[in-house]
Parts: C-alpha cells; sequence; structure tokens
C-alpha cells in the first residue's frame, strides 16, 4: 500500500508540473507574442522613417549651347507618366556661369551673363490619357533673357512625312507652333551659354547644341490614314516669347483631351 501511495503521489506531483510548465509556457507566448508585436511596430517606423529621410532622388544633366547669342535653341523632354507621378524639372544657370575674361558670350565687359531659374512640375504628354499638365512654379531671369517658348505641348514646326496623305489634326503643315504631341520644351539662348538641368526621373534630356542651323525631328509617325513630322529649328531672339511674370501657378496647353463620361 505504501508504494501505491507513493506512486499516486509522484503522478499527483508530476500532473502538477506538467500545469505549472504549461502556464509558464502560455505565460512565455503571451509574452513573446507582446514582443514580436512591439518589434514589427518599431521595424515600421523604422522603415516609415528611413522612407521620409530618403531626398528625392536628383538627376543631373549640364549642357552647353553654341551657335549664335541671336539664337534660341530648341530643348525637348517628356514628363513621366501616372505610374510615377509628378515630374519635377529645373532649368538653371548661375549669374556668372561663362563670365570669364574668355567668354563672356553676351556682355563683353562684365562676368554677369545671364541667370536663370525656370522649375517646372508636370505629367505625361497631350497624347497620353494620364493627368497631362505643366505647371510653371518659379521663373525668374537677370542680366539676360535667355528662355522662350515654354510650352506642355512644344512650340515646333509639322510637316507630312507621306506628301499623298493628310497631315495629323491640328498640325499645320509647314508652320511654327504645330504643337509636339509627345513631349514638352522650350528654347534656349546660345551662344556659348552653359545651363544646368535638374529633375527626379532618370534620363536626358534632348537638345539642340548650336553646332549647326539645322532642324531636328522630334518625331514622325505615318499610319493610314495620316501622317506627321514634328520638327524643331533654332528660332530668331527676336522672336523671344518670355513668361510674362515671375510666377505663373499653370500653363495649359492646345490640346484639350477628352471629358471623363
Amino acid at each position: 500500500m505504501a508504494l501505491e501511495q507513493d506512486i499516486a503521489n509522484l503522478v499527483e506531483s508530476t500532473n502538477q508540473l506538467t500545469s505549472v510548465i504549461d502556464n509558464k509556457a502560455k505565460t512565455i507566448d503571451a509574452k513573446m507574442a507582446q514582443l514580436d508585436s512591439r518589434v514589427a511596430a518599431k521595424e515600421a517606423q523604422v522603415e516609415q522613417f528611413i522612407q521620409d529621410a530618403t531626398p528625392e532622388p536628383r538627376y543631373v544633366q549640364t549642357i552647353k549651347i553654341g551657335g549664335s547669342k541671336d539664337y534660341l535653341y530648341p530643348v525637348w523632354w517628356a514628363f513621366p507618366d501616372n505610374s510615377f507621378g509628378t515630374g519635377k524639372l529645373t532649368i538653371h544657370r548661375n549669374y556668372a556661369w561663362n563670365g570669364s575674361v574668355t567668354e563672356r558670350p553676351l556682355h563683353a565687359n562684365q562676368p554677369h551673363q545671364a541667370a536663370l531659374l525656370l522649375e517646372l512640375e508636370g505629367n505625361a504628354t497631350s497624347w497620353s490619357g494620364d493627368a497631362n499638365y505643366m505647371n510653371i512654379k518659379r521663373f525668374s531671369e537677370r542680366y539676360s533673357n535667355v528662355a522662350s517658348h515654354v510650352s506642355y505641348a512644344m512650340y515646333c514646326n509639322a510637316e507630312k512625312v507621306n506628301p499623298d496623305k493628310p497631315i495629323y489634326s491640328g498640325s499645320t503643315d509647314g508652320g511654327f507652333g504645330a504643337w509636339y504631341r509627345s513631349g514638352s520644351g522650350l528654347y534656349l539662348r546660345g551662344g556659348g551659354l552653359t545651363y544646368r538641368i535638374t529633375k527626379n526621373w532618370a534620363g536626358d534630356v534632348s537638345y539642340h547644341d548650336g553646332s549647326d542651323n539645322l532642324r531636328r525631328v522630334l518625331r514622325e509617325v505615318e499610319l493610314d490614314a495620316w501622317s506627321v513630322r514634328w520638327f524643331a529649328e533654332p528660332l530668331p531672339f527676336s522672336e523671344l516669347q518670355a513668361p510674362i511674370a515671375n510666377t505663373i501657378p499653370y500653363v495649359n496647353h492646345p490640346y484639350t483631351p477628352t471629358a471623363a463620361q
């Protein structure tokens, strides 16, 4: 009987110990769950901090436009579409660039040549189904006028690719102001001036470097019903059309997209 009682007591003690272990395990599991939750929350905070602290990308391109100071030369690009978001582009130059005694293309007797700050925001192109806009956020020039014909749908010329087909609707065959449907642009003064282009999306803008006075083809398209070749040429400086104010909050374009149905 004594042996049986000892066994019973041992079983009871074992059961009690098991219960204690189970309770401790549950407590540990609960604590671990709380810890995991706190770790996940901290990781989310760190990730958000990293996102907030990461500066917006800056892609910088420096260009020099030669040719004549009496001409304006085309520069063109396409803003990213809705899958990227808002494209930001700034065209700028320091007032003293090209101001050394061996350069000075605009003012021979002073180092101050031309200061430019032209800050733009935009999305897509007028042939895109996305937002289709461009804002001039800031515009400032000093000492000389160098920026002209800023437009969401770039000022350009157009002609037929195929003379037997009509030209694309809205394009004037051989006429300036034909509104390039696949890009935005402006014209910058030449003569050997340096400009810097800073934007938040990858890829270079295209530009006429002033090495000749020939045209640059922007794009050509030929379909069954029509054809068009858009091209840009240097403009005489006498035709300058600079933005008319230091801050223009919105610049529209001649293309009006179809309203949402």
